[in-house]
This record gives C-alpha cells, sequence and structure tokens, in this order.
C-alpha cells in the first residue's frame, strides 16, 4: 500500500509539474504613448488612472488617434498607425527584429481597445521574440455579446525555428453563450 501511495504521488508531481512547464506567459503593456490628430501627445503608464478614459474615447471616436505605442517589460514595442479611415500599420519589433501585421487583415479591424493589448507566448523563453510562437490578444469592436467584447488573436509562428517569425493567421473569438466562447476565422 506505501509503494502506491508512493507512485501515485510521484505521478501526480510530474503531472502538476507538465502543467506548468507548458503554461503561457502572458505580458500586458507597462507603457502607452499616445499620439492625437491635433498633434497632443499622451504618455501613460499601465497603473495610470486615466488609461482606461483615453482608451474608451479612442474607440468612441471622441479622440482621433495617429499613433498608439505600447512598451512591454520584455522589451516588444506594439505601434499601430491610423490613417483617418483604416489602421494602416500595426508591427510588432523587439531589438533591431519587426513583424507587421498584413494589410488585408488591418481593413477589418474596426476600434482596438489598447489597454486589453496582452502578448502571449510559450514558457520556453523569457521574451516572446525567441519563442517558436507568440500572439496578441486584444479586444475589438463596440458590440458586446453576452456583455464581452470580441476578443482578436493574432498569431506569429517560426515554422522552420530560425528566427523568422512571420504572421501566420487571425482568429477572432465571440462569447456565444453565458459561459461559453467559440472561434472564428479573421
Amino acid at each position: 500500500m506505501r509503494n502506491i501511495k508512493s507512485i501515485l504521488t510521484f505521478i501526480l508531481v510530474l503531472t502538476f509539474a507538465n502543467i506548468y512547464a507548458n503554461k503561457d506567459i502572458i505580458e500586458r503593456p507597462q507603457f502607452f504613448k499616445f499620439i492625437f490628430k491635433n498633434n497632443e501627445v499622451i504618455n501613460l503608464k499601465s497603473t495610470d488612472l486615466k488609461l482606461k478614459k483615453y482608451c474608451d474615447e479612442i474607440v468612441s471616436g471622441k479622440r482621433k488617434i495617429v499613433v498608439a505605442q505600447l512598451r512591454y517589460k520584455t522589451g516588444e514595442i506594439i505601434t499601430a498607425k491610423y490613417d483617418g479611415k483604416n489602421w494602416s500599420c500595426l508591427k510588432i519589433s523587439y531589438k533591431n527584429k519587426e513583424i507587421n501585421v498584413p494589410k488585408n487583415i488591418l481593413k477589418k479591424i474596426t476600434q482596438i481597445h489598447f489597454s486589453s493589448l496582452n502578448l502571449i507566448w510559450s514558457s520556453d523563453n523569457a521574451v516572446a521574440f525567441n519563442s517558436s510562437y507568440f500572439f496578441m490578444d486584444f479586444e475589438v469592436g463596440t458590440v458586446k455579446y453576452f456583455n464581452k467584447l470580441p476578443k482578436l488573436q493574432m498569431f506569429f509562428e517560426d515554422p522552420i525555428l530560425f528566427g523568422n517569425k512571420k504572421f501566420s493567421k487571425c482568429t477572432i473569438e465571440k462569447q456565444v453563450e453565458e459561459n461559453a466562447t467559440q472561434s472564428f476565422d479573421f
């Protein structure tokens, strides 16, 4: 009986170690820089109480954004540019590397909730760009489904692991029931 307990305990420890080892890292922006059409520049920390107000005004169109730049503590920078009608650029950069989201995807995006823009990647690396994959996850639009905004997920992968990541796909996740979501190709 004692051997069975020891074996079960060992299996339990291995199971939880494996679950923890495969957990993704979620990184939230630390600093936000917004440049508006009237040339006003706003710099905010993620803890700033004004952040939600500015993000809501950008989404509602009350403030006309030209450029948004989000900085992460791991060194990545996400830059979004708006031309007055469409998002003209959404890119992620790290040191001397840069990946752009394709124009055909940008045309479909209406509003970006910048305060919700997270980077997520495999825990096998401390930095998203050094991981075999990463993705951006953020809320979009203004229409809520079951009191939740849709989430857009943009995936970047390195299919042959040579450090040459590229945009791979984009999905949108919508709440379809109170406790259920569904993903669709975007």
